[in-house]
C-alpha cells in the first residue's frame, strides 16, 4: 500500500496533459467547457453564499438543520450524477492505467486527485468551503471543519465512483444511454415544478418551522453527511472528544468506501468481455433464418386506402418514418417529452397553489394552450432537416420532390401539435367551463400551426443549422454547444416573428369574446383558419424549389462530421 509522490505527480501531469490537448484539439469543446465552468460557478458559488449566511446568521437549530440538509444533499447528488455520467474520471482511462506498476493505493489516489480537475467538482468544493467558513468560530475549530469536510469531500468522491464501478455494464447499455438524455433534457425544465411543489403557497412556511424544530437533524445523523455535521457541531459546543470520535467513524467509513471500490474496479477490468449475454446469445444460435419466400412473409396489400387517396404515399411514409424517428431518438424523444413540462408548468403548478388566481374561473388555462403548443411545434419545425443529421444524404437521393418531404415532415409535427393542443383544450375547458371558448381556440391554435409550420420550413431551408448527436458526461456534453447560440437567437427571432403573424388571429379571437359580440366568431373563425393554411401552403410551395438548388449546402452543413 505504499504511495509514491513522483506517480502520482506524473499521473496528475497526464490527467493535464488529456484535458488540455482535449480542448485544443476540438476548440468547439472548449466553448462548452468555458460555458459548464461559468454554470457550475454561478451555482456552486450561489449555494456557497447562501448556506454561508445561514450558517452564520440563523439562531440554532436551524443553522445545523442546513448543515445536515447541504452536506446530505451534497452526498445524494454526487450519488445519481454518476448514473447520469458526468462525474466519471474521463481523463484517466482505468484499463489503461492497470497496465502500470501502480499500487491499489496510487491508483485510487490518482483517481481521487484527478477529479479537482474536472468542472463539476469546481462546484463542490465551494460548498464545502462556505461550510467551513461559516463554521470556523475559532481556529481550532476552523482546522477541524477543514479537515472533515477533507475526509467527507474523499466520501463523496468514492461512493460516486463505487456506483459508477458498480452499475457500469448497465450504464453501457443502449437503453440506459438514451434514458440519461432524457432525463439530463427534463432535468432543466423541471425547476419550476419543483419550487412550486417545494416552496409554493405556505409550504416554505412549514420548511422553515421545520428548521427551527430541527425535524430532520434526527433522521439525517445516521448518514455519511451526518456524521460529518456531527463532528463539526460537537467540536462547536466544544465537546472535542466526541467530535474526534465522530470524526474517526467518518475517516473509517471513507476507507472503506474505497477499498470497495477498488475491490469492485478490479473485478470489472478481469471480467472477460463478450459479446452479449447468455441468454442473448443463446437466442442468436437458437433463431432460424427465414427465407425470402417463406410463409412468414406478408402479401404486398395492393388495395388502396382512403388515407392514401387524400395523400400521397411519399407523404405518408416521410410521416411515418418521422414519427417513429422522434420516439426512437433519444434526443428528439426528449424534445417531446419537453412539452410534458410546459403542460405541466401551465396547469400543474396553478394546482399546487389552488389560491393563486389564475385558476379557477378565469380562462387562463385556455388563452395559454395554443402558446404552449405553438412552442412546442417551434423546437421540432425550425430546423426540420437539420434533425436528419447523415440520413438527409440518402433522403434527398429519393425520388421524392421536396415540396413532399416538407409536407411529410410538417404532417409529423402536426399530428403530435394536434394531439397536445386538444388534450389542453379539453382540460382548459373541463377545469374552466368555458365551453364556449373551446372552438374559437382550436382554429386559434389550427392557424397558428400553420403560422408555425411556415415558418419552419422557410429557416429550414435558408438557415440550416447542425445538430450535433446528443451523448452522456462532461466532455461529450461541451461538443453540443456547437452552434448553440445561433440556434437560440434564431428560435427567438422566429418566435417573435410567429407572434407578430399571428396578431390578425389573436384579435379575431380576443376582440369579439371582449366586447361580448361572440356571434362574430362565426366569420372570424373561417377567415383564420384560411388565413394559417394560406400561409402554410405559400410559404411552402415557395421555399421548397430552393431545396434542390440549395441541397450541396444544406447537406454541408447538416452532415458535417
Amino acid at each position: 500500500m505504499t504511495i509514491h509522490a513522483d506517480k502520482l505527480r506524473w499521473l496528475l501531469w497526464l490527467r493535464w496533459k488529456t484535458l488540455t490537448r482535449g480542448f485544443s484539439r476540438r476548440p468547439a469543446s472548449l466553448v462548452g467547457a468555458i460555458v459548464l465552468l461559468l454554470v457550475v460557478l454561478w451555482i456552486g458559488g450561489s449555494i456557497g453564499v447562501a448556506t454561508f449566511f445561514a450558517y452564520r446568521n440563523l439562531t440554532p437549530p436551524a443553522n445545523s438543520e442546513v448543515l445536515y440538509l447541504v452536506l446530505t444533499g451534497v452526498l445524494l447528488v454526487w450519488i445519481v450524477l454518476p448514473l447520469l455520467e458526468f462525474t466519471g474520471n474521463e481523463g484517466l482511462d482505468v484499463s489503461k492505467l492497470t497496465l502500470f506498476p501502480l499500487t491499489r493505493a496510487e491508483l485510487m489516489a490518482s483517481l481521487l486527485f484527478s477529479t479537482l480537475l474536472d468542472i463539476p467538482t469546481l462546484g463542490l468544493v465551494l460548498v464545502l468551503a462556505a461550510v467551513i467558513a461559516g463554521w470556523a468560530v475559532s481556529v481550532p475549530v476552523a482546522i477541524l471543519a477543514f479537515f472533515t469536510m477533507l475526509i467527507f469531500y474523499m466520501l463523496v468522491v468514492g461512493v460516486s465512483q463505487l456506483v459508477l464501478a458498480i452499475f457500469m455494464s448497465t450504464l453501457q447499455s443502449r437503453r440506459f444511454r438514451d434514458l440519461s438524455i432524457i432525463i439530463l433534457a427534463l432535468f432543466g425544465s423541471s425547476f419550476y415544478l419543483l419550487q412550486q411543489f417545494v416552496f409554493g403557497g405556505t409550504r416554505f412556511l412549514h420548511f422553515t418551522e421545520s428548521l427551527q424544530s430541527g425535524s430532520y437533524s434526527p433522521y439525517l445523523q445516521w448518514l455519511p453527511s451526518g456524521v460529518a455535521a456531527r463532528s463539526i457541531l460537537l467540536a462547536i459546543q466544544g465537546n472535542w472528544g466526541a467530535s474526534l470520535a465522530w470524526l474517526g467513524v467518518l475517516l473509517v467509513v471513507g476507507l472503506l468506501v474505497l477499498y470497495l471500490w477498488q475491490i469492485v474496479l478490479e473485478r470489472s477490468l478481469s471480467r472477460p468481455e463478450v459479446s452479449g449475454s447468455p441468454r442473448v446469445r443463446a437466442q442468436r444460435r437458437q433463431q432460424p433464418g427465414i427465407p425470402a419466400g417463406s410463409a412468414g412473409a406478408r402479401p404486398a396489400d395492393t388495395s388502396e386506402s382512403i388515407w392514401g387517396r387524400i395523400l400521397s404515399p411519399q407523404v405518408t411514409a416521410i410521416t411515418r418514418k418521422d414519427l417513429k424517428y422522434f420516439w426512437r431518438d433519444p434526443q428528439l424523444k426528449a424534445m417531446m417529452f419537453q412539452s410534458v413540462i410546459y403542460v405541466a408548468i401551465f396547469l400543474v403548478g396553478p394546482l399546487l397553489n389552488p389560491s393563486s388566481s389564475r385558476f379557477g374561473g378565469s380562462s387562463y388555462v385556455l388563452f395559454i394552450a395554443p402558446a404552449v403548443v405553438l412552442l412546442f411545434l417551434l423546437t421540432l419545425s425550425l430546423n426540420t432537416l437539420g434533425l436528419e443529421r447523415e440520413s438527409l444524404t440518402t433522403l434527398f437521393l429519393f425520388p421524392v420532390p421536396p415540396q413532399r418531404i416538407l409536407w411529410g415532415k410538417n404532417l409529423a409535427v402536426f399530428a403530435l401539435g394536434l394531439v397536445e393542443l386538444l388534450v389542453l383544450i379539453a382540460l382548459g375547458a373541463f377545469f374552466t367551463q368555458n365551453w364556449n371558448l373551446a372552438l374559437p381556440v382550436l382554429v386559434v391554435g389550427l392557424a397558428g400551426m400553420g403560422v408555425t409550420l411556415g415558418c419552419g420550413n422557410f429557416t429550414s431551408v435558408y438557415f440550416p443549422q447542425y445538430v450535433r448527436q446528443m451523448q452522456r458526461g462532461f466532455r461529450v456534453t461541451g461538443q453540443t454547444s456547437q452552434a448553440g447560440c445561433l440556434r437560440a437567437v434564431m428560435s427567438l427571432l422566429m418566435l417573435i416573428v410567429t407572434a407578430i403573424l399571428l396578431i390578425p388571429v389573436a384579435l379575431a379571437l380576443w376582440l369579439p369574446y371582449y366586447f361580448q359580440v361572440e356571434w362574430i366568431w362565426s366569420i372570424t373563425i373561417p377567415l383564420s383558419l384560411a388565413y394559417g393554411i394560406a400561409f402554410h401552403q405559400l410559404v411552402t410551395r415557395l421555399v421548397a424549389p430552393r431545396i434542390l438548388e440549395r441541397a450541396p449546402e444544406i447537406l454541408a452543413i447538416t452532415t458535417r462530421e
